[in-house]
């Protein structure tokens, strides 16, 4: 389902080895939220999009036959069908570039006087990051699945019993491999803050949303912990001029 040249951005799908294209607002409206709300039955999709039955219809078996959507039988009502995603969203290319490569270069010369502990070579992964951003192309979904995966690869031996105890052996686990200094700020909701962010701290500013790996970690950590799918946003970030980073973790509700 590649879809012709537009001034819209072209979001990246992987499935079954193949990557798809898909640029259309309607169509980049309804994966969105079935990456939002996971499961998602046809009445849903029709309030959000506002479009007719027929109309809908179409642009679900369009998705449907590109492998992107799949569709199952509701376990309480199998008359009732529900979509879901069937394929990964591994990126975003946008028409216009990032013009922020003097910034940048400038504040690569200030983290590096700024912070000791700092090197070049560190700093690489977030160079290549901006490199690719300087030609339109985000590839936050990939690297927030690289802090999932690490998140999950260290799972057993960070979560523990209690959520005290796991937040401090995050906090031990992101002081000794210089992530950044993690604390806790309150508990309900769950907020923690992170200070002297490495991931964030050479991204030139504004960049909302820019420890997307921090935030896959975190995501990773907390589910393990909960035995649940976690949400975890990040809602300031030292790239926009907060003193910290602080990320939300949403819990969903345990169903009756």
């Amino acid at each position: 389902m590649p879809e012709s040249d537009s001034r819209n951005e072209l979001d990246l799908y992987l499935h079954d080895g193949q990557v798809t294209t898909v640029r259309n607002p309607v169509r980049l409206q309804i994966l969105n939220l079935l990456k939002t709300e996971k499961e998602v039955p046809f009445p849903r999709i029709l309030e959000v999009t506002g479009l007719t039955k027929s109309t809908l219809s179409g642009f679900l078996n369009s998705l449907l036959d590109a492998g992107l959507v799949e569709r199952i039988s509701d376990e309480k009502d199998g008359r009732r069908k529900i979509y879901r995603l069937s394929a990964k969203h591994i990126g975003i290319i946008t028409p216009s570039s990032y013009s922020a490569a003097s910034e940048f270069r400038e504040l690569i010369r200030k983290t590096y006087t700024n912070y000791d502990k700092i090197n070049y070579k560190d700093m690489l992964p977030h160079i290549f990051r901006v490199a690719l951003a300087e030609s339109g192309i985000r590839i936050d979904p990939v690297l927030q699945r690289g802090g999932i995966i690490l998140g999950e690869s260290v799972a057993p031996f960070v979560v523990a019993d209690t959520l005290e105890k796991t937040i401090e052996n995050i906090s031990a686990f992101w002081k000794r491999y210089e992530f950044g200094d993690l604390s806790l700020r309150s508990e309900n909701p769950i907020r923690i803050d992170v200070r002297n962010c490495y991931e964030c701290m050479t991204l030139p500013s504004p960049v909302p949303g820019g420890c997307i790996i921090s935030t896959g970690i975190l995501s990773a950590l907390f589910s393990a912990f909960y035995k649940k799918e976690v949400t975890v946003t990040e809602i300031e970030c030292i790239s926009c001029g907060s003193p910290c980073c602080c990320f939300e973790i949403h819990v969903p509700e345990t169903e009756e």
